[in-house]
């Protein structure tokens, strides 16, 4: 599992102290080492220069970092689109099937229906959330063996007439565009950051936070207060990054709406 899934899972009072409390005891420490080894009476004519360097450095790494956020939002915005355009066709697929005069026909599928959506909300969704998968592509079997029965079952229709046959291409369509949802969001709820792209966000994070002990202050608890903010600051995009990348994850994570007022209107 992913750290960022990791640290996704668990509670935010966990998870971002966690997150946080590393670069802020991170930047306190590199102070500390620094002005053992260094005296800040050394460091402090060179104030102008490092002042310089730290604008550049940190005008490089917001821009990238914001990049990051932009399009971490926009991937997390994607995959609420996706998982409701997927609960919208199950209500379509169940309107038209009731819609389709042979009853028996219809209600097996309904049948078909109600079992695979329960299974989305009780098997497929918790699995995901927790990154608990059946197998690679498949966050619950129970869900994937419903959802073949549900094909199943459609495909037993037989149209008789072309009052039906219009129907039935309707009904067609829904399950296609269901199950095409399907697969978009399970790709989206494993798709991680590419490892470079995170190792530059840390490493990024932690030299411009170590960068304030390059400073040359005279009041330490000073210095200490100022590395502490801008800690707690870069820490905090970072957490923001972190909750985000895995949409179907954590506290903040996508939930079967749609599918729970499917069966609550369905009565299921």
């Amino acid at each position: 599992m992913p750290l960022s899934a990791w640290l996704a899972i668990l509670p935010e009072w966990i998870s971002a102290p966690l997150v946080i409390g590393s670069f802020v005891l991170f930047g306190v420490a590199t102070v500390l080492v620094v002005r053992h080894f260094i005296p800040h009476s050394l460091l402090k004519p060179h104030n102008d220069i490092s002042g310089f360097v730290f604008a550049t450095l940190g005008v490089i790494y917001g821009v990238m970092l914001a990049f990051v956020v932009v399009a971490i939002l926009e991937q997390y915005n994607d995959a609420v689109q996706t998982a409701e355009n997927e609960s919208s066709s199950a209500y379509s697929l169940y309107r038209d099937l009731n819609l389709y005069p042979n009853r028996e026909a219809a209600g097996q599928s309904l049948v078909a229906l109600r079992a695979y959506t329960l299974s989305m909300v009780h098997d497929e969704y918790p699995n995901v959330k927790a990154m608990k998968w059946d197998a690679k592509y498949q966050p619950s079997l129970i869900t994937h063996k419903t959802s073949a029965e549900l094909w199943k079952k459609i495909g037993q229709i037989a149209p008789q007439n072309l009052h039906e046959q219009s129907i039935y291409t309707i009904i067609l369509k829904d399950i296609n565009s269901m199950m095409e949802y399907r697969v978009q969001r399970r790709l989206s709820a494993r798709t991680d950051l590419p490892g470079v792209i995170w190792a530059v966000v840390i490493l990024g994070g932690l030299i411009v936070v170590g960068f304030m002990s390059l400073f040359g202050h005279e009041n330490i608890r000073v210095h200490l207060l100022i590395t502490v903010l801008l800690a707690i600051v870069t820490s905090s995009v970072i957490y923001v990054i972190v909750c985000l990348n895995f949409p179907f994850v954590g506290s903040i994570s996508i939930e079967p709406h749609g599918y729970e007022y499917l069966i609550e209107l369905a009565g299921w």
